[in-house]
């Protein structure tokens, strides 16, 4: 996020009801931002894994033998998926979009290899619905640790531990 790295703090950034806010603290946000921003995450992590789905059943598609098909699908997913994260990194920020997008971007071309190792072949609809659901699987386990981690240090902050 802009001026997380350079200060804990911004001069002169102020929020609706004119008090100082800082860009790097959640609370500072309203929760309609909030929710905004985690729905925007989940969407962009859905359609990655979506893509990533679809690029692999097309490697399959070709008739290609199995382990080119692999390689081929995975590079060819990791690159579609850079190419997204830089397209949403102005809206959502380039970790929050590029770091969860390229997890989902690797695994679920893997989930699709192994699926059709186990014997089944799913068509391109169901393909893709696994790796969307995979993607809002992956965000929502994302949010959940985040939460766990700020409880965490906030309480920490609270008893003196840290800074």
């Amino acid at each position: 996020m802009v001026g997380c790295m350079q200060s804990t703090s911004l001069q002169g950034a102020s929020s609706h009801s004119g008090r100082n806010v800082d860009p790097c603290r959640q609370s500072d946000r309203s929760p309609e931002h909030r929710f905004l921003f985690a729905m925007g995450d989940v969407a962009f992590v859905a359609a990655v894994g979506a893509q990533a789905a679809l690029v692999m059943h097309t490697m399959h598609d070709l008739g290609l033998a199995f382990v080119w098909a692999s390689i081929l699908g995975m590079a060819a997913a990791m690159a579609i998926q850079m190419l997204m994260a830089f397209v949403v990194a102005p809206l959502l920020g380039s970790i929050e979009s590029m770091t969860p997008s390229m997890v989902v971007a690797m695994v679920v071309p893997m989930l699709l290899d192994v699926v059709e190792l186990a014997g089944w072949r799913p068509d391109m609809r169901v393909s893709a619905q696994l790796g969307a659901g995979f993607g809002v699987s992956y965000a929502a386990y994302l949010m959940f640790y985040g939460a766990r981690c700020r409880r965490r240090f906030s309480a920490l902050v609270g008893r003196g531990v840290c800074p």
